[in-house]
């Protein structure tokens, strides 16, 4: 059985099920074809800056993926390793960007998305603030806060879910795991903000390799 043709099939499942529920177009800056927000379910798209992904690989960065999430990540073959794209933001304020971090690949996806993390920079070092399952990009950054930091907004959509906007709001101590069960965004709603990982299904991103 070929193994590593089920995991492309697999992953294109995925693209194909994000492109139907957002807009493939060209970004200004790089020409690169990106993903942006369609309205559904009665929510608006209004004015979203869309960002694509860093291209410069962050070492620190991949030793902390691999030591919180991928600890039983033991491809033998490249053409299998996960693929991370990330941007860096400020989310609550204090002028130290956090990285929020898309994960691509047979290890980490599924029928309704693939995961995303979110570090907060700390001595040099990254930490893990949050872990997210379920992820479809573009990551919304709203200028709303909860306990002191931005609003979130996840696009959910394919396993099974129905195809909608959930709000993601800070906890005290991270943000929610499964956008799924969270909040849906209300009907008549106009989304604004800073769409992250604009670009994941354009770019071939960055590989990690297994420890």
């Amino acid at each position: 059985m070929n193994w590593h043709k089920i995991r492309q099939i697999r992953i294109g499942a995925i693209a194909l099920c994000t492109a139907a529920l957002v807009q493939f177009t060209k970004t200004v800056n790089s020409g690169e074809p990106s993903l942006r927000l369609n309205s559904i379910g009665g929510v608006r798209v209004g004015n979203i800056e869309y960002r694509t992904s860093e291209t410069v690989p962050d070492a620190k960065l991949e030793r902390a993926i691999l030591r919180d999430h991928l600890t039983d990540y033991t491809p033998t073959d490249p053409q299998n390793y996960v693929r991370y794209y990330y941007n860096r933001i400020d989310l609550n304020g204090d002028n130290q960007p956090e990285v929020v971090v898309y994960l691509v690949g047979s290890y980490v996806c599924g029928s309704g998305g693939c995961n995303a993390l979110i570090y907060t920079t700390v001595e040099q070092d990254y930490q893990l603030l949050s872990k997210h399952t379920l992820v479809n990009p573009p990551i919304l950054v709203t200028t709303q806060r909860t306990s002191g930091w931005k609003n979130l907004v996840f696009l959910v959509g394919g396993g099974g879910v129905t195809p909608g906007y959930r709000l993601m709001r800070f906890n005290g101590r991270s943000y929610p795991f499964n956008p799924s069960v969270q909040p849906a965004v209300r009907a008549h709603t106009t989304l604004t903000g800073i769409g992250l990982l604009s670009d994941t299904f354009a770019s071939p991103g960055i590989k990690i390799k297994p420890r």
